[in-house]
């Protein structure tokens, strides 16, 4: 009768991958992302046979680790104004959050897929697309909606979304993506650990600012201005640029108020 393999054997075909995603760790820290991915991609395809006959998700870490690689190089080559090379990244982030995707623990694919759209969003905005960009961004607003508490961050979507439809002329559509995102960052206040989350708050007062000052609520938009200018000097203090373009919108109304 044959013995059952032991575990050390029957892990001994998980090596090549569990070296890899130690090794793209490596490189995602030493900010080398390029050669991070294509670490991952080269053990994908030299252990292609493996991974077919692989059930379950057991490699859905790898995987996971892939699609953060492959939005962060979109997003790196979309900075650095390469915008074919940043859409062929997102493209395959897209194509790797895919339900036809089994390697990957279902909740984990949704998360990265609304992380992907988000940032296609931010893409095709860039290119102004608007149109396209909104159709992105609605879809990963509707996946964080759907998985609540498990995304990174859905009140950036929300200021994502605010911002785009105010460049589109759409103020009140923008003002409620404003209060959305104020009222889930209030819900879960900043920690520590959450480096840019206060800023978000800032941004979100702006951002509430601006559309009410595009309804010409002058009122509502001094107080969120106000609001606004607060958090900004707490959080990232007076000589900060977003402090000063703040400043400038609140001395702005003031002015306007005076007049009336």
């Amino acid at each position: 009768m044959d013995l059952p393999p032991s575990p050390t054997e029957s892990n001994e075909h998980l090596r090549p991958f569990v070296e890899a995603e130690q090794q793209f760790v490596k490189l995602q820290e030493a900010g080398d992302h390029d050669a991070a991915v294509l670490c991952l991609e080269n053990v994908l395809r030299q252990e292609q046979a493996t991974v077919q006959q692989m059930q379950d998700n057991v490699l859905s870490s790898l995987f996971e680790r892939l699609a953060v690689g492959y939005n962060t190089l979109g997003m790196k080559y979309l900075k650095d104004g390469s915008t074919e090379i940043s859409c062929r990244f997102f493209e395959k982030a897209e194509a790797l959050t895919d339900q036809a995707n089994l390697h990957m623990k279902r909740e984990s694919r949704l998360v990265l897929r609304a992380v992907t759209y988000n940032n296609m969003g931010c893409f095709y905005k860039s290119m102004s697309k608007l149109h396209l960009a909104l159709q992105f961004l609605r879809k990963a607003q509707m996946l964080e909606e759907k998985l609540q508490h498990l995304c990174q961050n859905p009140a950036g979507t929300h200021l994502n979304l605010c911002a785009l439809l105010s460049q589109m002329g759409k103020h009140q559509e923008a003002l409620v993506h404003a209060q959305k995102a104020l009222s889930l960052l209030e819900a879960s206040p900043p920690t520590e650990n959450t480096g840019n989350s206060e800023s978000l708050v800032c941004v979100a007062y702006f951002n509430m600012g601006a559309e009410f000052e595009h309804l010409r609520r002058t009122k509502e938009a001094l107080w969120a201005y106000r609001r606004a200018y607060d958090s900004c000097l707490s959080e990232l203090g007076e000589e900060h640029a977003l402090s000063k373009q703040i400043y400038s919108c609140l001395t702005s109304i003031q002015a306007k108020i005076k007049k009336v």
